[in-house]
C-alpha cells in the first residue's frame, strides 16, 4: 500500500462550538459541516446541550455528533490498484465549559465509534470493520467581543489511537473573522498536516457560517501533496 487517506484521522476533530452571541435562555446548538480533499470527503451534523442556565456560561455541556464519508487511496493489493472506502462514525461526549474574562474553556470525555467498510477487502488495513473507545476533547476559545480571535481544538480517540489537533489566529474585521489555521492530525501509521486560511461570518447571529481552504501534505510522502476545503455552519437557539 502506497498511503493511507487521511479521511477517518480528520473526522476526529469536528468543528466549532456554538457561536458566542449572548442571549438568555440559549442552550441548544446545531452544526452541519463538511470537509473535502482529493480522494476522500467527509460530512457530519451534530446537537451540542447547556445544562446551566444558558449556552454562555459555566456548566454542563452534551455533545452528540455522526459522521459519513468516502475515501480512495492505492494499494498494491487491489487488482484495480485501488481501494475504496466508506465510513460512519459518532461521538457522544459529556463536559464541562468554563467561563473566563477573555477565554472559554470546554472539556469532554465520552465514547468513539467509527465503522469502514472496504471495497475489495484489504486485510492489511487496520481500520477495516467497526471500532469503538474513549474519547477526549479539550477546546479554548477566546471571547466573541475581543477583536483579535484564537481557538486550539485537541482530541484524542483510543478506538484507533487518532489525535486531532488544530489552531487558528485571526482579526475580526467588521463581522468576518479572517486568519490562518495550522492542523496536524495522525495515528499509530500515519500523519497529516494543514496550513491554510479560514474566515468566519458573524454576521449571521445567531448563527456563523466558518469556511477553511489550503494545502494538506503528508511529510512521509512529499508527493502528496493536494488542496483540502471545509464549511461549517452552526447555531444556538
Amino acid at each position: 500500500m502506497q498511503f493511507k487517506t487521511m479521511l477517518p484521522l480528520l473526522l476526529a476533530g469536528s468543528l466549532l462550538a456554538a457561536p458566542q452571541a449572548h442571549a438568555e435562555g440559549d442552550k441548544t446548538g446545531i452544526l452541519v459541516g463538511v470537509d473535502a480533499r482529493q480522494h476522500s470527503w467527509y460530512s457530519y451534523a451534530g446537537v451540542t446541550r447547556h445544562f446551566g442556565e444558558h449556552a454562555y456560561g459555566d456548566g454542563v455541556i452534551g455533545r452528540l455528533v455522526g459522521f459519513s464519508g468516502q475515501y480512495r487511496y492505492s494499494s498494491s493489493v487491489a487488482s484495480q490498484g485501488w481501494i475504496d472506502g466508506d465510513y460512519t462514525g459518532l461521538e457522544a461526549l459529556l463536559g464541562y465549559q468554563k467561563v473566563f474574562t477573555a477565554l472559554t474553556v470546554r472539556g469532554y470525555a465520552g465514547i468513539d465509534y467509527e465503522g469502514h467498510q472496504l471495497s475489495p477487502a484489504n486485510s492489511y488495513d487496520g481500520n477495516s470493520g467497526g471500532h469503538v473507545g474513549g474519547k477526549v476533547r479539550l477546546d479554548l476559545e477566546s471571547d466573541f467581543a475581543m477583536p483579535n480571535y484564537y481557538n486550539l481544538i485537541a482530541t484524542y480517540g483510543t478506538a484507533r489511537d487518532r489525535y486531532w489537533v488544530r489552531a487558528r489566529g485571526g482579526r475580526d474585521f467588521s463581522g468576518f473573522v479572517v486568519g490562518p489555521e495550522i492542523i496536524a492530525t495522525g495515528d499509530r501509521y500515519v500523519h497529516e498536516e494543514r496550513y491554510g486560511v479560514f474566515v468566519n461570518v458573524r454576521r449571521l447571529l445567531p448563527a456563523m457560517l466558518s469556511i477553511s481552504a489550503g494545502q494538506a501534505r503528508s511529510p512521509a510522502n512529499s508527493a502528496y501533496v493536494t488542496p483540502y476545503a471545509t464549511a461549517e455552519f452552526s447555531m444556538t437557539f
